[in-house]
C-alpha cells in the first residue's frame, strides 16, 4: 500500500503523462456551452476547438465544480490503496470546488484526507500538484509532502496579462470598474490572485501595450531570480501556444539554466479569463525540492 495518493481537480491540467506515472486522481468541473454539458477532464487535448469555437459564441460558456458525490467516489477508490490522501484544488476566491471537498472528506471520517486550496488556479494549482506527486512518490512521510506544497503556495510568484477584460467582467470574476478602465484606455492589465481579498483575481498593475506587459513579468520573474538562482518556472498560455512558446524563448534567453515548462489552460478557467492570456508562475526550490523536482 502506498503512503500517500494525491488528488485534484481538471484546472491544474495536469499532462497526461504526469496523471498516469504518479496516480494522481482527478475530479472534474463541468462546462456548460452551446447547449451542451461536458466534463472537462480529458475532454481536449490542446484545447485548440474549444477557443476557436468560444472566439465565435454569442455568449459565454458557464461552469460547475463537481459534485460532493464525485469527491466520495474518488476518495473511497483512493483509500483501498494509499493510507493519507491530500486533494490539492482550484482557490475558493473563484470556484466552491475546495469547499465541496472538504463537505466530501468530513463524511469519510475514517479516511485521513487534507484538503489544500491551492491558492491559485491553472498553472500554479499544476505546480503544487506535480510537486506534491514527486514528494509523496519519494517515499516521504505526509508532514513533509504537506510543508512542500506550503512552501510552494507562500514562494509562487504568479501574473498573468488577459487578451481582453471581457471574459473576466462578463464572468463576474474581476470588478467592473477595472474592466471599464481598460476598455477605456486601452491598457494592459497585470493580473494575480490577491491573498487580501479572499483570492480573487485582482489588478496588480496596468501597462500600455502588450510587449510591456511581457517585460513587466520577465522583470518579475528577473527579481525572483535574483533571490534564488534555483527555480522552477512555467509560462502558461491560453488558446495562443505561439505566444507562450515565444515567452519561454525569452526566458531561455536571458537565463539558459531555466526551462520553463509550457502550460495550457482548458476549458473552465479559460472561458473566464479568455484566449490571448500568457503569464509566468515561479517559486523557489529548497535544496529538497531540487532533488525531487524537475527544473
Amino acid at each position: 500500500m502506498d503512503k500517500i495518493g494525491i488528488v485534484t481537480d481538471s484546472t491544474a491540467y495536469l499532462p497526461r503523462h504526469l496523471k498516469e506515472e504518479f496516480g494522481i486522481e482527478v475530479v472534474s468541473l463541468t462546462v456548460n456551452f452551446e447547449g451542451n454539458s461536458f466534463p472537462e477532464e480529458g475532454l481536449y487535448d490542446n484545447f485548440n476547438e474549444f477557443y476557436e469555437r468560444l472566439r465565435r459564441a454569442k455568449s459565454l460558456p458557464t461552469t460547475s465544480q463537481p459534485a460532493v458525490g464525485d469527491f466520495l467516489q474518488v476518495y473511497e477508490r483512493l483509500a483501498e490503496r494509499v493510507q493519507s490522501i491530500i486533494s490539492i484544488h482550484i482557490t475558493g476566491g473563484i470556484s466552491g470546488t475546495v469547499q465541496t471537498a472538504r463537505s466530501a472528506a468530513q463524511m469519510l471520517p475514517g479516511v485521513d484526507i487534507t484538503v489544500v486550496d491551492s491558492r491559485a488556479a491553472a498553472v500554479g494549482e499544476y505546480m503544487i500538484v506535480d510537486a506534491a506527486a514527486r514528494a509523496a512518490r519519494a517515499g516521504l512521510p505526509r508532514n513533509e509532502v504537506l510543508s512542500i506544497i506550503d512552501h510552494i503556495i507562500t514562494h509562487m510568484t504568479l501574473f498573468f496579462m488577459p487578451g481582453t477584460l471581457e471574459y473576466l467582467h462578463r464572468g463576474g470574476r474581476i470588478g467592473g470598474a477595472a474592466a471599464l478602465v481598460g476598455s477605456l484606455l486601452q491598457i494592459k492589465p497585470i493580473l494575480y490572485f490577491n491573498w487580501d481579498k479572499n483570492n480573487i483575481i485582482d489588478l496588480y498593475d496596468k501597462v500600455r501595450t502588450r510587449e510591456k506587459g511581457i517585460r513587466f513579468m520577465l522583470d518579475r520573474l528577473e527579481r525572483a531570480y535574483r533571490n534564488c538562482r534555483d527555480l522552477k518556472t512555467a509560462v502558461v498560455h491560453v488558446g495562443c501556444e505561439p505566444e507562450g512558446q515565444a515567452l519561454i524563448d525569452r526566458i531561455r534567453a536571458l537565463h539558459p539554466e531555466l526551462n520553463p515548462d509550457s502550460c495550457p489552460v482548458g476549458p473552465v478557467v479559460g472561458a473566464h479569463i479568455g484566449p490571448g492570456t500568457v503569464g509566468i508562475c515561479c517559486y523557489p526550490l529548497t535544496p529538497q525540492l531540487k532533488e525531487i523536482v524537475h527544473y
